[in-house]
């Protein structure tokens, strides 16, 4: 049974420092019994040191019976957001999937770029992008949406998430409920959108609506106000957006994890962020860079919950969702020796994908 330390870091995705097991990822896992790692450049050398690594971190969690498998997850889009280098392949944007128009190129990018995440191990990739491509002086997304047509990014965006749960890798769509019209970038700031609730459900909704109709299990936030649903709270944390409009509008029963809380869009002490996160409906926490702030939101959830800010009853919901995905994890076996076939076969379909490129 998870001690409630570990029932809260189960609800924790964090980065972590190096290329190999150290004495501080191990205490992450074993004694905080965090949920998941994130990896990024710091963590990849070459394919086999990445797969051993992996290997390493879910047979540690293995030996305590106790810890689920950890969610293995790597923010890899394509074009500029790619944190593992070649030999992986190096696809462009998403953009050129809305400009070929093919359903069936779709689908054969997600599956491909799951197969590669797979035969190292990684489960669970921050792709699909769902956000519509509406505001063209968007600093952020721009080439990472699949179009400017939120009917074309809804049926694009379902091939891709078909594709990489055929491939065994867990995607996530993001960023709910749309960062496509925004004029800011929510690494720095915190991004504002005005347009009325009539518009937003008519646009950047429709991808969110087809992908959880079509079985998607894991959405991530905004981290951007829109105040035709609430005019105080960005999307992280309104209980108006993601439990009235995602939970209860859309009909949504899966995993909703936070955007990266060491952005610059979050300014709200990192004390509070527990008991906002988990009554607006965040089931997980993602912390890319500052184990400090992994130590800090841990030990304040665990405060909230002893004191009866945060009701158990929420925190048990959230781990059985938790738990009924990691269900469906694919653990990394011995070896990649399937990879290098998969890379070949991927450098000709980033080849096909690049010519519908536009700039």
């Amino acid at each position: 049974m998870l001690s409630l330390k570990q029932q809260t870091g189960q609800m924790i995705i964090s980065g972590f420092e190096g290329t190999a097991l150290n004495a501080r990822t191990e205490e992450l896992i074993v004694q905080q019994g965090i949920g998941g790692l994130i990896l990024f450049e710091r963590n990849y050398k070459n394919p086999d040191q990445l797969l051993q690594l992996i290997n390493d971190l879910q047979s540690l969690a293995a030996e305590h019976a106790e810890i689920p498998a950890l969610f293995i997850s790597v923010d890899q889009e394509g074009g500029r957001v790619a944190r593992l280098g070649k030999p992986f392949t190096q696809f462009p944007p998403m953009s050129c999937l809305g400009q070929a128009n093919s359903d069936e190129l779709a689908y054969r990018f997600g599956l491909a770029m799951g197969k590669e995440l797979r035969a190292v191990g990684i489960n669970m990739d921050y792709a699909p992008v769902l956000d519509v491509h509406s505001n063209p002086a968007n600093p952020i997304i721009g080439q990472r949406a699949l179009d400017t047509d939120p009917t074309k990014v809804a049926r694009l965006g379902a091939e891709l998430i078909r594709g990489f749960y055929d491939a065994g890798v867990i995607p996530v769509g993001k960023h709910f409920p749309g960062h496509g019209d925004t004029s800011q970038d929510s690494h720095l700031t915190l991004p504002q959108v005005e347009r009325a609730r009539e518009s937003l459900e008519k646009s950047e909704l429709i991808p969110f609506i087809h992908a959880i109709q079509q079985g998607l299990e894991v959405i991530m936030t905004a981290h951007v106000v829109y105040p035709a649903w609430d005019a105080r709270q960005p999307a992280t944390f309104s209980r108006s957006i993601l439990n009235d409009v995602l939970r209860n509008s859309l009909q949504f029963e899966g995993l909703i994890i936070s955007d990266d809380l060491d952005m610059q869009a979050i300014d709200e002490k990192l004390e509070s962020i527990p008991e906002l996160g988990t009554r607006a409906g965040v089931d997980l926490f993602l912390i890319c860079h500052d184990l400090e702030k992994v130590c800090t939101l841990q030990d304040s959830m665990i405060r909230d919950i002893e004191t009866a800010r945060i009701p158990r009853t929420t925190i048990k919901q959230s781990l059985g969702r938790i738990f009924k995905v990691k269900k469906k994890l694919h653990i990394p076996g011995d070896d990649n020796s399937n990879l290098k076939n998969i890379l070949n076969e991927n450098q000709n379909l980033a080849k096909e994908m690049r010519a519908f490129l536009k700039e």
